[in-house]
């Protein structure tokens, strides 16, 4: 009977081990081995289609609202500076001075207003200035896009590797618990060890509905992304594990400020100031309206020509507040241009720090707690295959490990999530992880080992 009961408590903690020492592999690079993972290993309700980083940026492209309504931007602000430079229209006008009687007159006339000093040049000047911008700011929304693309992919990536990790995690407490069961009803077990395999095994599952939760809405936002309004089956593949080498230089550039399209668009914007202002000051020198036309008269002489100059004279108006207001203008848009470049630092500085600090936990996860927490699983066994075993002391190895894995996952998150900030701040195009294969240390998990039968 004791060697039974002691069979049972060893079948017991090599299920917990056994399987335990897989859910970090794919949590350590150095170890992990290229699996492949069968149906019993997926996530319910995941699809057999993944989608890569690359296919979803394509398809944002071509669906989201926020490209087509910058591009419509831009076509209107081509007709406006179309418009700007069109001249006036002639004016024709005609009638009678004078009606019946032999002192009746009649005529038609044609005015022509002459614009002077360039002034239809300096407004087509500085509405090609908005066309720039309009054409910027397309730039910015496009990288706006990608970013969060970059960003909800990823997160939507560690979430299935949560759920898929907690999954496991379920699986196995359920078999612990119940060979716990088993060894309390054998007299091997107490009802407190019972008690604490239970409680975990709650803990378990409140932790994988949870998981799920967060991929439900990590999926919600990446269709968001996707111009859909839901996407509950939407998964992705793709490089978790994979260094953002393209990020680093930038991220060791010390005071790096990107002049990518927000700068652009200050810049602009003091070009357009500038031309405005020139406008202001030709303003004073007026247009000259001439004015020709032909006359009939009843009595002789009969024909008669008409000639005519309109000139305003610049006495009072010339312009002064406008040309003032034009010179502020100027110096607005000059201190935007800084303020947007210390805007756009302060950014970088907090994506940096970001970045850094999810990268030294990555390094100390990958490097020294997971390997560590994996060696006490290995200690745990060890001592479960000389019978000598403290439950507590398993319970805790158990949890150290699968709370490292986790944490481990969260860092990965949050360094990549970082890395997309500092892409988009610097508008980089070819985005690590972005046709990037799925590398052996991404694959699934393999399934926990069965245990001999006692």
């Amino acid at each position: 009977m004791l060697d039974c009961t002691l069979r049972l408590r060893r079948r017991a903690m090599i299920c917990l081990f056994g399987g335990i020492g897989t859910l970090s592999l794919f949590a350590a690079p150095l170890t992990c081995s290229a699996a492949e993972p069968n149906a019993e290993t997926l996530v319910e309700s995941q699809p057999t289609v993944s989608h890569t980083l690359d296919s979803l940026i394509h398809w944002a492209e071509r669906s989201n609202p926020r490209l087509r309504e910058s591009a419509a931007g831009i076509q209107a602000a081509r007709g406006k500076a179309y418009q700007a430079g069109l001249y006036p229209n002639p004016t024709l006008n005609g009638g009678g001075m004078q009606i019946g009687g032999r002192d009746s007159q009649y005529f038609s006339q044609l005015s022509q207003e002459i614009v002077t000093k360039h002034k239809l040049g300096l407004d087509q000047a500085a509405a090609c200035q908005e066309v720039t911008q309009a054409e910027l700011r397309f730039v910015r929304t496009r990288f706006e896009l990608l970013t969060a693309v970059r960003k909800d992919y990823f997160s939507v990536l560690a979430a299935q590797r949560k759920v898929t990790v907690l999954r496991r995690l379920i699986q196995l407490s359920s078999d612990v618990a119940e060979s716990g069961r088993k060894l309390q009803a054998a007299g091997e077990g107490t009802r407190g060890d019972t008690l604490l395999f239970e409680i975990e095994l709650e803990k378990a599952e409140v932790s994988h509905e949870n998981a799920i939760a967060e991929l439900r809405a990590a999926r919600r936002q990446l269709a968001t992304d996707l111009a859909l309004h839901d996407a509950p089956d939407l998964a992705v593949s793709g490089p978790l594990l994979q260094e953002p080498d393209g990020i680093i230089p930038f991220v060791n550039a010390a005071g790096f400020v990107p002049r990518n399209a927000e700068v652009q668009i200050a810049e602009r914007e003091v070009n357009r100031s500038r031309f405005l202002l020139q406008r202001a000051e030709v303003q004073p020198f007026p247009n000259v309206t001439l004015s020709t036309g032909y006359i009939y008269q009843v009595m002789s002489p009969h024909n008669l020509a008409i000639l005519q100059a309109e000139i305003p004279i610049p006495v009072w108006n010339k312009n002064q507040g406008n040309i003032s207001a034009a010179c502020a203008e100027v110096t607005k848009s000059q201190q935007a241009v800084a303020r947007t470049q210390l805007d756009i630092a302060r950014q970088m500085a907090d994506a940096i720090g970001r970045y850094q600090q999810a990268q030294q936990q990555v390094v100390r996860y990958r490097e020294r707690i997971i390997p560590r927490a994996q060696e006490g699983v290995k200690v745990a066994r060890s001592g479960l295959e000389s019978g000598q075993l403290d439950l507590l002391r398993l319970l805790q190895t158990q949890r150290a490990l699968i709370d490292s894995s986790l944490s481990y996952l969260t860092s990965l998150q949050s360094r990549w999530s970082a890395a997309a900030d500092i892409a988009g701040l610097i508008q980089l195009e070819d985005f690590p992880g972005t046709d990037a294969p799925i590398v052996p240390d991404e694959a699934e998990p393999a399934d926990p080992p069965t245990a001999a039968a006692p």
